[in-house]
């Protein structure tokens, strides 16, 4: 009687436990078929196929996923959370590949897009592990054509979009919203360090607002990148107003990355999202940048991407693209980017 009665009570005890705790199962897939025309040097090639790697391997809008979430219930408002998140190719099945900020090789970790855990709760969140900088995590809110990886005008003709978007080996903390008001910072510990170098430490940090039909956020990025502890910086502030029959969006960026006989480049986008039904909208922009050359004459890019999309249901959309990008170089033949594309995307 005493053992059943023991028994009973660790039952109890494993489902009140249970009841304050969650584990969910997620993820997106996203494949499309299309084509990608590249013109390098004057010559001109056109591939076709599903989820084309010259354009993105791992899906038109988004990037395929599945993952694990979970929370915790600790009491008096504290809450320990994780995420395990991996990247697929769903045309191959391969797990998507990264550059390493430390060692600068590709990675196919199981886990490469996200792997942390941490607490939240009335101060706000810390995470510690691998995870979106802060930077990354605002970066697109300005991005017309739905920041699809394919079609959004800045995708071929910023550079900005060279930076390291998970380092891992991360602090990472959030704060509370206040009015509106959100703040985020992450610091990532460089592994390479050596007499000569000190790649992969990375400082990011977001401040973002919103309210009613106005957003804004600023970002800010800093990495060390190989050789002769040099420093790559981008900044960006996006900005988008909500009219109703039409969302206005906007962003301009800035890169400092010491790169040979480059002071710095300036970016901007302007795009608008027009929803032409309650299941149709369309999305698009025009997206240019400047290379300040220190010796001869600036490099120049632009590019122009629309999308429309539609949803079947609350998971499940259709969509198609065009973007087209163009890299005017001085005294030499212009590099040009064309993409079509048409697919479907399914969370879970």
């Amino acid at each position: 009687m005493k053992k059943s009665l023991i028994a009973l009570a660790v039952i109890a005890a494993s489902g009140a436990a249970s009841a304050q705790s969650s584990v969910t199962l997620y993820g997106l897939v996203d494949a499309y078929v299309g084509s990608v025309k590249t013109t390098t040097a004057g010559q001109s090639l056109t591939t076709y196929g599903v989820n084309l790697p010259a354009a993105s391997g791992g899906g038109g809008l988004n990037t395929s996923r599945f993952g694990l979430k979970g929370s915790e219930d600790l009491g008096g408002g504290l809450k320990a959370n994780f995420l395990l998140e991996a990247g697929f190719d769903p045309s191959t099945g391969v797990a998507n590949n990264y550059t390493s900020p430390y060692t600068g090789t590709t990675s196919n970790a199981i886990f490469g897009r996200n792997s942390w855990v941490g607490l939240s709760g009335g101060f706000g969140e810390v995470k510690l592990g691998k995870m979106w900088t802060p930077f990354d995590e605002v970066k697109g809110s300005g991005a017309a054509a739905f920041d699809a990886n394919i079609f959004a005008p800045a995708t071929f003709v910023w550079r900005s979009n060279t930076y390291q978007d998970r380092p891992g080996n991360a602090v990472y903390y959030s704060t509370p919203s206040f009015a509106g008001l959100t703040a985020a910072a992450m610091y990532s510990f460089g592994e390479n360090k050596t007499a000569t170098t000190s790649a992969g430490k990375i400082t990011a940090f977001n401040v973002a607002y919103a309210t009613g039909p106005f957003a804004a956020a600023l970002s800010y990025q800093t990495e060390k990148v190989s050789g002769a502890f040099e420093t790559a910086k981008f900044l960006q502030f996006n900005t988008s107003y909500d009219l109703g029959v039409v969302k206005l969006l906007g962003a301009y960026g800035r890169v400092k990355d010491q790169v040979a006989n480059v002071d710095k480049t300036n970016e901007y986008q302007l795009g608008l999202d027009f929803p032409v039904t309650s299941t149709f909208t369309l999305s698009g922009g025009y997206a240019w940048s400047k290379d300040d050359v220190v010796a001869g004459s600036d490099i120049k890019r632009k590019g122009f991407g629309i999308a429309g999309l539609y949803a079947l249901s609350k998971r499940t959309n259709l969509y198609a693209g065009v973007n087209d990008s163009k890299t005017e170089v001085p005294g030499a033949s212009d590099d040009k980017t064309r993409v079509f594309a048409v697919g479907v995307r399914h969370t879970f």
